[in-house]
């Protein structure tokens, strides 16, 4: 994706002319928690894999002194300032308190799991020791959309004073998702029913209000269970039979593959039915690109290639 090229400091003078300066103190609200900055962060660390690309995507290496939790490689072109970042922990696991205060963080950016007495600290404790504590918005509310990715990112323009680069990163954001969205709106195609398989082996764990539904949406899909109360949850097979999804999206991570979940759903009776499972449609989206970070537009194009594929041949 183009938006990389911003980590070399490319494409950045056409909207550099609007962009402001922060004065500080600044006050950001992130989920009921207020941070007050007295100066942009200068020794912070990120908790998981896409906020840490958000930040590479935004140049902010040389303000990082520590990440965790990349349950994926990090983008080839953000290798090479990812290489010269510390990591608090090897893996899928966050760093302890102890660890992240060994790297004397001023500010941590993070999904709100990380935020747990099980995970790193609560955002509370961490204020104590002085540290801003920033949520993933995505992560705090329910019903999602690309906007609150796009308030995250220009809130961290404003906390580190780079508004320029975090305005040409959402609009870079926006134009590669435009370019979908648009060629689905012209061709007037009716959105096909989508049924989201995350895991399970006993029903089906799926997104409700998350932010995938979102995404589905500007992909010319629809969630069939977009009508669920929570952001994910777990229906059963008979639920999943009876809203006749189209297209099953498969998200791709950890130790069941891709192949594997496939055949789960194929295999079972119970699913037979199903006009996805009659007709093999599946689409397979990697994880990382349903989350809150710079991978969306890829898993938007992705999507919309499953969903629509003569639009896109």
């Amino acid at each position: 994706m183009k938006a990389f090229l911003l980590t070399l400091g490319l494409s950045l003078a056409p909207v550099a002319a609007f962009a402001q300066q922060t004065a500080y103190p600044l006050t950001i609200e992130n989920g009921g928690n207020t941070l007050v900055f007295e100066a942009a962060p200068e020794r912070a660390v990120s908790l998981n894999g896409h906020t840490t690309e958000v930040m590479l995507s935004l140049g902010l290496a040389d303000h990082m002194v520590g990440t965790s939790y990349m349950n994926h490689p990090v983008i080839e072109p953000l290798a090479a300032d990812y290489d010269t970042i510390p990591q608090l922990a090897d893996g899928t696991s966050y760093p302890s308190l102890e660890v992240l205060l060994g790297a004397d963080p001023d500010f941590t950016y993070g999904r709100l799991s990380a935020y747990r007495d099980t995970s790193v600290a609560p955002i509370e404790t961490l204020a104590g020791f002085g540290i801003n504590a920033y949520a993933v918005k995505g992560t705090l509310i329910d019903g999602a959309t690309i906007e609150d990715v796009y308030e995250d990112i220009d809130n961290l323009g404003q906390i580190f004073d780079i508004q320029d680069r975090a305005n040409a990163l959402i609009a870079e954001m926006q134009a590669d998702i435009e370019a979908v969205s648009s060629t689905i709106d012209n061709a007037a195609v009716e959105p096909v029913s989508v049924l989201v398989y995350d895991s399970g082996t006993d029903g089906i764990y799926t997104a409700g209000t998350a932010l995938q539904t979102n995404l589905i949406e500007l992909a010319g899909g629809r969630n069939v269970f977009d009508d669920l109360d929570s952001t994910w949850e777990t229906v059963s097979w008979e639920e999943a039979v009876a809203r006749e999804p189209e297209v099953i999206v498969i998200n791709d991570y950890g130790q069941t593959s891709a192949d594997e979940k496939i055949a789960l759903l194929t295999e079972n009776p119970a699913l037979s039915s199903v006009p996805a499972i009659q007709n093999k449609r599946f689409v397979v989206l990697p994880l990382p690109s349903m989350f809150e970070g710079v991978r969306i537009p890829d898993g938007v194009k992705t999507l919309a290639q499953g969903f629509h594929p003569e639009l896109f041949e």
